[in-house]
């Protein structure tokens, strides 16, 4: 009797300890949704360092979610090394793929529309920087901005193949 009610205490206990465990990576899922969507509007706010530092950090560590990182031209001007934001303009792009991957768990197969989010994500970051500080403007953001406005984000980024084996 007091082994059946020592396997039922652990039982128990086992449940509740995955019942935390599993809430947490709730919450943690649920906050990169959000520090994505506050990294984009005010990426210059007093806690959007200490914010995006841990949204790179928990991609980096977590398995709730996983992107590629796109590569060549059209990545280009996000990591401009004239840009005196490239850094964060490049985590917002990161950070906005997995946001969308996460709030979107039936297209997280969707490597293109992933980027596609990832990409629309930087640009409102890099249009808030720009709001906040004029010498953030560069020449390859601004391009991206009109491809955007032009609908030719999905092309561009079909043409680069990201995603694909």
């Amino acid at each position: 009797m007091k082994n059946i009610l020592a396997i039922c205490l652990i039982i128990v206990a086992f449940g509740l300890s995955s019942m935390v465990v599993l809430g947490q990576q709730t919450s943690d899922r649920e906050k990169l949704i959000k520090v994505a969507g506050l990294l984009e509007q005010k990426p210059l706010d007093n806690s959007a360092k200490e914010l995006r530092s841990w949204a790179i950090t928990y991609l980096a560590t977590t398995r709730d979610v996983r992107f590629v990182i796109c590569s060549g031209d059209l990545t280009k001007p996000l990591l401009d090394k004239n840009s005196k934001y490239g850094a964060e303009i490049f985590a917002q792009y990161t950070i906005g793929m997995a946001a969308f991957k996460l709030g979107n768990p039936d297209k997280k197969d969707d490597e293109d529309a992933a980027q596609i989010a990832g990409f629309k994500s930087a640009l409102r970051s890099y249009k808030a920087l720009v709001k906040l500080d004029p010498k953030a403007k560069t020449a390859g953001m601004d391009g991206l901005i009109t491809k955007r406005d032009k609908n030719q984000l999905p092309s561009l980024v079909a043409n680069v193949g990201c995603g694909k084996s």
